[in-house]
């Protein structure tokens, strides 16, 4: 039978081994039959690890450290170092391994343990590197331990940088020490160490704040001219306080800038200017501002739009906002719970509480879960138009959705009630606070006693005082105060004297707000001697007195007709000086009384404090010029006022002119009018109008039609007063 098989290869001849070739051995050529033990053994061999070289003395810990930090295993981590620096049992220390120690230093001071930090710095001793102290001196800073920050850069053995001092001055710019944090900044140049453009950031915000943006130019200058390049960053915090102290064209000169600076916009930089420029109602630099921000391929993102959002809804333009909202799918963004929660509260405040009703219930269809802040928000507005059953409904609907109300909430809702005088109805909301999951906390019952004491049932207000304890809340300065208030407010003078001296024995003493409600009650009351005297007390007992504590006694003491008495008041003050409303008020109680000579000296005063008399000033002293009874008085007066260096406007002369009119004294309004324009001050066309009627009242037609004439002919006033006025004739 034929059969097919593949073709046969011919055999390679074998070349036969000759003396010169170099014999290789191969091992299938004479393959030996292995025994079954040394098969055995290379079978274990072929699947078997290879043991690695023993590993270096310390490793092994080394490597295990590094892994537990990794793994955030930090308190076996600290067992470890610990365990290392003892030698693990053999009695002989073994070196830390320092970047592995420098990381659980950070995790550390991170979770607020600078003490288990401070064992690891110390275990590390000598080995320590500048990194190591500089994360000790940012635990320390991020703790509030300044001093121990300061006492570790003092004991370092090697030059700090500007890690080391960046926390330092970061920390003590947060606590308000801006002149502390600019003698480290000092320090750190006496050492040759350069500041970063970080460290000036830092500093420009603190400044910002502190003194405001136009001192913080002086130090920008200043980084400037030490070569330091301000950045990104650095415009933005100065951008930002421009806009806070509502300088925005500064703000857009500073941004305008910008390039020319080598420095990109981001949207951290336009979102304050546009939100300063919606405040200001600028809605066609907004959209320029949009447009050069698009221009820039710097699209504006959900903050900004929330920002603006926002700052529309707190003006009341809720309309104008919903119209920016619908703008944001064109720009890539997509409205959140934070934009429709804005939108929710403006609507809420201009009293569209259905429309927001609406849009609540929308959300979801939108996109978007409601959160509790959207419902509580709701909640708010349908409580202030006191539809109490729809909020129980929306509650209700709250724990349906999975969106349980808090804290928050019910306060919002206890707080409302309380605030229309429905007690009961509140205190009934309380107890249904446990049933949610929630404990009513020291808000729900300052709310309970704020509303108890307007119900003047201050006898349960204080039973509820006294039995907070047991609810496990303690009271605060605002339990004390609202209850000192409804004790006042009955004339419970001696229960509120109690309840002081009680607070001075507790860890809660009196604050200025203590003082001010009783100082308030007892001026009220027209016990003007014990609120002079309460405010000897405040003192005493180291609370100064502040601006709003004098200006409550003064104007009791001037409403009583007691102007020295408020006069000697003020000049034994004992925090600074009166501020402008102060002086305003006493100016204008003076000037009423027709003791112009006084005010004048008390303007004195003002001015050499470093006071500028405002609108309110002006007028005050305005009314009592024009009822003095001579030209000369006037004059004399006028004049005073330009000795202490005042340039009053022509606001403050028209309303002289206008009283001496009034009063039938047109002579000497038009001699005032004289001197007005002799002192440089230009008269507008309201000045003019008052002196025309003036004379046409006392039927001084030709001098009236006469001066109209001429006015006109000099373009002061329209040509069609003539008409008018010859009508009138």
């Amino acid at each position: 039978m034929a059969t097919s098989s593949a073709p046969r290869l011919p055999k390679p001849a074998l070349r036969a081994a000759s003396s010169s070739s170099l014999h290789t051995p191969n091992p299938r050529s004479r393959r030996q039959r292995a025994t079954s033990e040394q098969h055995d053994q290379h079978v274990d061999s072929k699947w078997r690890r290879q043991p690695r070289a023993p590993p270096r003395r310390g490793e092994g810990p080394k490597r295990r450290l590094r892994s537990l930090i990794q793994r955030e295993e930090i308190d076996d981590a600290l067992a470890l170092v610990d365990s290392i620096a003892s030698g693990g049992g053999s009695g002989k220390c073994l070196p830390l391994p320092v970047v592995p120690c420098n990381i659980l230093i950070k995790r550390l001071c991170s979770g607020g343990r600078v003490a288990d930090a401070e064992r690891v710095f110390a275990t590390l001793g000598a080995s320590a590197t500048v990194v190591t102290y500089n994360t000790m001196v940012n635990g320390y800073c991020r703790a509030g331990r300044i001093e121990d920050a300061r006492r570790l850069i003092s004991g370092m053995p090697f030059p700090p940088d500007t890690f080391t001092f960046n926390p330092l001055i970061r920390a003590l710019c947060v606590r308000g020490r801006v002149p502390d944090a600019l003698a480290v900044f000092d320090d750190m140049l006496h050492r040759g160490c350069s500041p970063s453009v970080v460290t000036y950031s830092i500093l420009l915000d603190a400044t910002c704040k502190a003194s405001g943006y136009r001192q913080a130019m002086v130090l920008l200058d200043e980084m400037r001219a030490k070569g330091c390049e301000p950045d990104i960053v650095t415009y933005n915090v100065l951008i930002n306080a421009m806009c806070n102290e509502g300088d925005v064209d500064e703000a857009l000169n500073i941004l305008s800038d910008l390039p020319s600076h080598g420095c990109k916009p981001d949207a951290v930089t336009y979102t304050p200017v546009l939100k300063s420029l919606c405040g200001s109602e600028r809605w066609k630099e907004v959209e320029e501002l949009f447009a050069e921000m698009a221009s820039n391929k710097c699209a504006p993102d959900e903050v900004t739009f929330n920002t603006i959002v926002t700052s529309l809804c707190q003006q009341g333009l809720v309309d104008r906002a919903i119209k920016v909202v619908d703008h944001m799918s064109e720009h890539g963004c997509i409205p959140d719970i934070v934009t429709y929660s804005s939108i929710l509260d403006g609507l809420c405040d201009v009293g569209r509480v259905d429309d927001a009703v609406e849009l609540l219930s929308r959300l979801k269809s939108y996109g978007c879960k409601p959160d509790t802040i959207a419902y509580t928000t709701v909640l708010k507005g349908l409580c202030s138009i006191e539809q109490w059953e729809h909020a129980e409904e929306l509650m209700a609907e709250m724990v349906c959705s999975d969106c349980p109300p808090d804290e928050v909430t019910f306060n919002t809702v206890i707080a409302s009630l309380c605030q229309k005088g429905l007690v009961d109805r509140a205190i009934k909301v309380v107890e249904q606070m446990s049933e949610n999951g929630c404990n009513p906390d020291i808000v729900t019952y300052n709310s309970i006693i704020d509303g108890l004491c307007n119900e003047r049932c201050i006898d349960d207000a204080m039973e509820l005082l006294s039995n907070l304890q047991s609810y496990g809340c303690k009271p605060d300065i605002v339990t004390f105060n609202t209850l000192l208030k409804g004790l006042c407010s009955v004339d419970r003078w001696e229960d509120a004297e109690q309840l002081m001296v009680n607070m001075m024995h507790s860890d809660c003493p009196p604050d200025a707000t203590t003082f001010n409600t009783v100082i308030t009650s007892l001026c009220q009351k027209g016990l003007l001697l014990q609120a002079i005297e309460t405010l000897k007390i405040m003192a005493e007992n180291g609370c100064i007195p502040n601006q709003s504590t004098y200006n409550i006694v003064v104007d009791a003491l001037l409403k009583a007709g007691k102007t020295q008495e408020a006069l000697k008041l003020l000049s034994g003050m004992t925090n600074g000086t009166p501020d402008l409303i102060t002086y305003n008020t006493v100016i204008s109680n003076i000037t009423k009384a027709g003791k112009m000579e006084e005010a004048l000296d008390l303007l004195r005063v003002m001015v050499s404090n470093g006071l500028s008399p405002d609108t309110i000033t002006y007028r005050s002293l305005a009314y009592g010029i024009c009822r003095e009874d001579g030209t000369d008085r006037a004059i004399r007066m006028l004049c005073r006022l330009q000795d202490m260096g005042l340039s009053p406007d022509a606001t403050f002369y028209n309303d002289i002119l206008l009283g001496f009119c009034q009063n039938w004294r047109t002579d000497i309004a038009i001699d005032c009018f004289a001197h007005m324009v002799s002192s440089g001050c230009m008269p507008d066309e309201s000045t003019y109008i008052i002196l025309l009627e003036a004379l046409a009242y006392e039927c001084l037609l030709d001098e009236a039609k006469q001066l109209l004439v001429n006015l006109c002919s000099l373009g002061v006033l329209d040509k069609s007063l003539i008409e008018e006025e010859s009508h009138y004739s």
